[in-house]
């Protein structure tokens, strides 16, 4: 009985990772010909056909003929485009000061946006449950599509996969259900990760660091945090805390951090460092976009105070280095700025805490998603639709349908 049931699902499962690998390759490329689409997944052009047909049918793709070779010789192939405004997630990042919620369609076309700031009260987790779980619903009503899902990106700890914000200093969260508190407003598969993870996935399906399978992204906000690719998966941890950089100690005798550690590298290269380190070289300012506007337009102390932050952070890049030898590092946030300024600095930092033996070069790059934890929070929701298409009505949500909202 078991051997039979075995082989009835076996086409089955070899249909469905079949459907994934050509769903997700037009989300992560866009438009493109049948011909390119089975050279790139190995699949053959009847098999590619006929698993367009079954993205048609769900209503994910569309055919179309592009227009034709100006010599007009022969017939173009057709194009499969992903319907981008058929199926949407509604993707969540929330930071300090900012709370962003949008929605994003297949080929991560963003269809309708919502910010706001957020200080007090309104910062508490429930506060900004309620405001996220209403925005979305406005957002899918407006996009008139279908919602499959909801990611969240957090400056914090998250405890995976029951999506809890253990530690969120900065936010002044401990232990908050995130996602138990979407999930009971919304009804929706809900996903909760690290805004430096989800940087970092963006970056590698999107960004600069496509095409590495080993990288660190460093991500600078008004803490510091890390997000790692091993192997071309994002590196997690026993419990989802894999990639806390900015918690690294980089000098024993350090300041004491707000963890309770000493010498961590947030110390040193977290926004309120900056501003310290601006300030006791007489650049009073509010904002690091003077500090680095006073570098790039050629101020010798605004230089230096760039290149010494600069140091640090090779400092504490040389330690995650030698752990995970990656061929790539991304900085993004305000530590884009600081590789941009502060390169030769920042390679001394790196190069002096390596053994000789690991001196080969990494390629140093500068994040180019502007806003990665959105994007990747985006990214983290799909992948269970991408996973298997197929099954996307068993994981719809109508809002029009929920009891707590009176339909």
């Amino acid at each position: 009985m078991a051997t039979g049931a075995s082989s009835v699902s076996r086409p089955e499962q070899i249909r469905r990772h079949n459907l994934s690998v050509v769903l997700r390759h037009v989300h992560l490329h866009g438009a493109v010909s049948r011909p390119d689409l089975a050279r790139s997944t190995g699949l053959n052009r009847s098999t590619i056909g006929a698993l367009v047909g079954d993205l048609v049918d769900l209503g994910m793709v569309t055919q179309r003929t592009p227009e034709r070779h100006r010599d007009g010789a022969g017939r173009p192939p057709y194009l499969v485009v992903p319907c981008s405004d058929a199926v949407h997630v509604i993707a969540v990042d929330i930071d300090v000061a900012r709370v962003q919620v949008a929605a994003v369609g297949l080929s991560g076309a963003v269809l309708g946006r919502v910010e706001w700031r957020a200080s007090g009260r309104d910062r508490s987790a429930v506060s900004v449950a309620d405001r996220v779980a209403a925005a979305s619903r406005d957002l899918t009503a407006a996009t008139g599509g279908t919602r499959v899902g909801i990611g969240v990106s957090l400056p914090a700890m998250i405890d995976n996969p029951r999506g809890i914000a253990v530690y969120a200093p900065n936010l002044q969260w401990s232990y908050e259900p995130v996602g138990d508190l979407l999930r009971e407003r919304l009804g929706d598969h809900v996903v909760v990760g690290n805004d430096a993870d989800l940087a970092a996935l963006a970056e590698h399906r999107r960004g600069v660091a496509v095409g590495y399978t080993d990288v660190v992204y460093v991500l600078g906000r008004v803490g510091v945090g890390g997000g790692v690719i091993i192997g071309g998966e994002l590196l997690r941890g026993s419990r989802g805390y894999a990639g806390e950089i900015g918690h690294m100690s980089v000098q024993a005798n350090g300041p004491v951090c707000h963890c309770g550690n000493r010498g961590c590298l947030e110390e040193y290269v977290g926004e309120a460092a900056i501003l310290r380190a601006a300030g006791a070289a007489g650049i009073v300012s509010p904002e690091m976009d003077t500090l680095f506007d006073r570098a790039e337009a050629g101020d010798e102390v605004a230089t230096e105070v760039v290149a010494s932050i600069g140091q640090w952070l090779g400092r504490g890049l040389s330690n995650i280095s030698h752990v995970l030898n990656p061929a790539a590092i991304v900085a993004g946030g305000h530590l884009a700025d600081v590789l941009r300024l502060a390169e030769p600095s920042l390679r001394i930092g790196l190069q002096r805490g390596m053994v000789t033996i690991g001196r080969a070069p990494i390629t140093l790059l500068q994040g180019q998603i502007r806003e990665a934890p959105l994007v990747g929070a985006a990214e983290l929701a799909y992948e269970q639709l991408l996973a298997a298409p197929d099954l996307v009505t068993s994981f719809v949500h109508n809002d029009a349908a929920d009891p707590a909202l009176g339909g």
